[in-house]
């Protein structure tokens, strides 16, 4: 009985928070070529997310916790939903959220921050009877306005950002049939989902000489894709990721996937940066198929592997500051190979096994 009271709760919840993401989808533009919908009270729940957010030193976080605390909402309510879009051809982006914190509190929030210690500048514009925040940091402005009491849109010219309060259903992006077909595919229980159209120009074969490139590795059969990500295990540490790639013709992908297969294991020795255990568990962890017109990508990272890849990244991060190439700051074996004095005479080569 326990266990069916808590799969009912489970799933109300996880219907609940499915119908905040589908409101959010209702300020989204249609013409977008793709969007990323997050669980963020789920994504909090991580061990690194939490730990990342629970030790940071940064001063403003820190200053932006305790504030949200005198206000008596917890940083990890301080929003529940969102979602993310692009548009690769005009450069335009954005982000709506669910938030708890009222705009009266965010306003003191912005008045009580340190500004001695904060390189941003923030103005205050009203604007079709809204008010827009808009953060200023030398040439790179954000402008953050309240759709509602409870809904926050972020984008980078403030009379953009006020367009999304007025889209219409059928000028949102669930007017758009090629990203909600994509979409159809994915896990929206996952608390990191995401869908993305690829806008490759095709030429019907009537290219007189195509591209050799382009036959080999014909990647702009691709036109879309999505992602899913989840956490899974009893402390909801290990990582599970799947990417597809949707591909015009079966061919094409069952290619695609073979060569992308083979790309990543050669890829992997040099990642690993010379620890083969890492190397071996990256390979078993990343697996490849093809499901119709689809590439399917999976990936199952537990903590101990994403600990390695964090050890990875930082090394390779420092190796560039020091103007290295990924992979160059690992210490070479040292060699046991004598060297000839110039004196000695050299030792005729060894014959090759036939």
């Amino acid at each position: 009985m326990k266990k069916l009271l808590l799969l009912i709760a489970f799933t109300a919840l996880s219907v609940s928070l499915y119908a905040q993401t589908e409101e959010l989808m209702g300020y989204v533009p249609g013409n977008v070529d793709g969007f990323a919908c997050l669980d963020i009270k789920e994504l909090g729940t991580h061990p690194k997310v939490k730990e990342m957010i629970d030790t940071n030193p940064d001063p403003q976080l820190a200053k932006f916790k305790d504030n949200l605390k005198q206000n008596g909402i917890d940083i990890y309510n301080a929003f529940s939903t969102g979602v993310i879009f692009f548009n690769g051809t005009s450069k335009k982006g954005g982000a709506v959220f669910k938030t708890g914190i009222d705009e009266a509190t965010f306003s003191k929030l912005i008045d009580n921050r340190d500004t001695q210690d904060s390189q941003t500048q923030v103005k205050r514009s009203a604007l079709d009877g809204k008010t827009i925040y808009i953060f200023e940091k030398g040439k790179q402005k954000t402008s953050v306005a309240y759709l509602k009491p409870n809904v926050i849109a972020i984008s980078d010219l403030p009379e953009e950002v006020l367009k999304l309060a007025s889209i219409s259903a059928k000028e949102n992006v669930t007017s758009n049939t090629r990203l909600m077909n994509l979409s159809s595919k994915a896990d929206k229980k996952s608390p990191l989902w995401a869908v993305f159209v690829a806008n490759t120009k095709s030429d019907d074969g009537k290219k007189k000489n195509p591209d050799p490139m382009q036959q080999m590795l014909p990647i702009d059969n691709i036109q879309g894709g999505l992602l899913n990500m989840k956490f899974t295990g009893d402390a909801k540490d290990t990582v599970n990721m799947d990417i597809r790639l949707n591909c015009k013709e079966k061919s094409k992908a069952q290619m695609l996937t073979v060569q992308f297969q083979a790309m990543v294991m050669m890829y992997i020795p040099a990642l690993s940066q010379g620890n083969q255990q890492l190397s071996e568990q990256l390979m078993k962890s990343i697996k490849f198929t093809n499901e119709e017109n689809d590439i399917v990508i999976s990936a199952v990272m537990d903590p101990a592997l994403q600990e390695e890849l964090k050890k990875i990244t930082e090394s390779s991060a420092a190796n560039m500051m020091n103007g290295q190439l990924p992979g160059q700051g690992m210490k070479k074996k040292k060699s046991t190979a004598k060297v000839v004095s110039p004196d000695e005479p050299a030792l005729p080569q060894a014959p090759k096994a036939e």
